[in-house]
């Protein structure tokens, strides 16, 4: 036996003739997943200016650390100011030339006693001549002698300061 099957056409106006009464429909509520992604989110990017800050102060010491003056250029800053004063007493006439001639010779040996760690306050003129790395300033002690020891001499003091400063900024 065959079972009528339902026409479209009937099955229709009774669908279509009660319609359902009006309801507030609530929103979806948002998963605690999305919350969550959202302070995920944030760490990031706070991680990621954190680690970018501290990778460009980074590099912005060691470019400083760099340009920073060696052991070997301070060295030479002090001793340059010695000279300076030198030349500076003696323009305000506080210092003779044969004072300053001494006192220069005396900064010129510390000079070399402090870079090359070898104690040339008292070494001889021939010892200073003989090292290759020392023969600048034995000239210029040696250049310094006559002013030094002798009771009058001609030999201007601005000179051989001059003569210092270049024997110090050639340092090597």
């Amino acid at each position: 036996m065959r079972v009528p099957e339902p026409s479209l056409l009937g099955a229709a106006p009774g669908l279509l003739t009660a319609p359902a009464p009006p309801e507030i429909i609530t929103p979806p509520q948002y998963s605690i997943a999305w919350v969550i992604l959202a302070v995920l989110c944030v760490l990031v990017i706070i991680a990621l200016i954190v680690a970018t800050l501290k990778i460009t102060r980074a590099i912005e010491k060691r470019i400083a650390y760099r340009r920073r003056p060696d052991d070997v250029e301070a060295l030479k800053a002090e001793f340059l100011r010695a000279v300076n004063d030198i030349a500076d007493r003696h323009e305000a006439g506080q210092l003779e030339s044969r004072e300053g001639h001494h006192e220069l010779t005396g900064v010129m040996r510390r000079f070399v006693r402090r870079t090359t760690g070898h104690d040339v306050t008292s070494q001889d003129l021939a010892t200073l001549l003989a090292d290759p790395r020392t023969r600048a300033v034995g000239e210029l002690i040696e250049d310094l002698y006559e002013p030094d020891f002798a009771m009058s001499s001609d030999r201007d003091l601005r000179a051989s300061v001059r003569r210092g400063r270049e024997v110090i900024r050639t340092w090597s």
